[in-house]
């Protein structure tokens, strides 16, 4: 089995939680853990608390909302993590949400271009290279972004050193990975050095009817969100959104077929069996989003996933 990371819970959690999330996660084996960033809780803050508590697993962003920090403040605070964990931190960035940034009022512009300027900056104050400052030290910092479509893909190839897709069943991830390798080739970069990572919701129980039942439950938010609407099109499963945009209840109208494509939803071997479908696909680092099958806590899932996985 390839390379295996984890995440944090989407909606936030306690710093108690993210410290014993980090420690189940580095005990068992896993490579890396997480955060994602959704306001008030800060993805990068939380790397840093994951960081201070482990010794070996990589920790870092996934993702940090770009139209929330400057880049050099971004660039500063994941350098700090990177000298306090001695080179674990991974810097993934991302666009987040139109309805998340409209709420801040926040135009997002063009987002691709916004993020090809935005790494850019970012990557010139790590390396000294910025004419207005240097912020220079001895470790480089690894910096990822968030994409679901083929030129997010191809910008990844070009100026990053990893993408962070999510609900990206295997065959898709094939797709990107070609438009990764595409980008790196404009760019005259080697594509092997950039890291394809999946993000992979996991709903792990001896009760296979029950993980799946939990899966259209805890993913049918995202059916709601522009970026994804249009990947769940792009992988086949158009009508299910026409439904959605029709009024249906995103848990209603999602499909078992729709679960199978992008998430591990099931026995524990029956999930691990998926998994390796992902890595066979190109995937060098799954990152696995925990979710709960019934009344689960934060520890239970991640110690049900530890399980299963490791």
């Amino acid at each position: 089995m390839g390379k295996i990371a984890t995440t944090s819970p989407v909606w936030g959690c306690s710093v108690s939680d993210l410290r014993a999330l980090a420690k189940i996660t580095e005990e068992a084996g896993f490579d890396g853990i997480f955060s994602p960033e959704v306001p008030p809780y800060s993805a990068i803050t939380n790397a840093q608390v994951f960081g201070e508590c482990t010794e070996r697993v990589n920790v870092g962003t996934w993702i940090a909302n770009i139209y929330m920090r400057q880049p050099v403040v971004a660039t500063a605070t994941a350098l700090t993590i990177q000298e306090i964990t001695g080179g674990r931190m991974v810097l993934g960035l991302g666009v987040s949400h139109k309805p998340v940034n409209n709420r801040y009022d926040i135009d997002m512009g063009d987002p691709i271009e916004a993020m090809r300027s935005y790494v850019g900056e970012v990557k010139a104050f790590a390396d000294g290279t910025s004419p207005r400052l240097s912020l220079k030290r001895e470790m480089d910092l690894p910096v990822y972004i968030a994409g679901l479509t083929k030129a997010a893909a191809q910008l990844a190839g070009e100026v990053a050193d990893g993408i962070m897709p999510y609900l990206c069943p295997p065959a898709y991830i094939a797709t990107l990975k070609e438009q990764v390798a595409a980008g790196a080739a404009k760019a005259e970069r080697d594509p092997s050095t950039i890291s394809i990572t999946n993000g992979i919701p996991s709903f792990v129980s001896d009760d296979g009817a029950a993980a799946v039942a939990a899966a259209k439950r805890g993913l049918g938010p995202y059916a709601r969100f522009p970026f994804y609407q249009r990947l769940i099109r792009n992988i086949g499963f158009g009508d299910i959104i026409d439904q959605v945009q029709d009024g249906a209840n995103p848990a209603e109208v999602f499909t078992d077929e729709l679960i199978d494509s992008v998430a591990l939803a099931g026995t524990p071997d029956n999930c691990k069996k998926k998994l390796e479908e992902h890595f066979a696909a190109g995937v060098d680092l799954a990152i696995l989003v925990p979710g709960p099958v019934g009344k689960q806590g934060n520890i239970e899932v991640m110690e049900t996933t530890a399980k299963a996985y490791s």
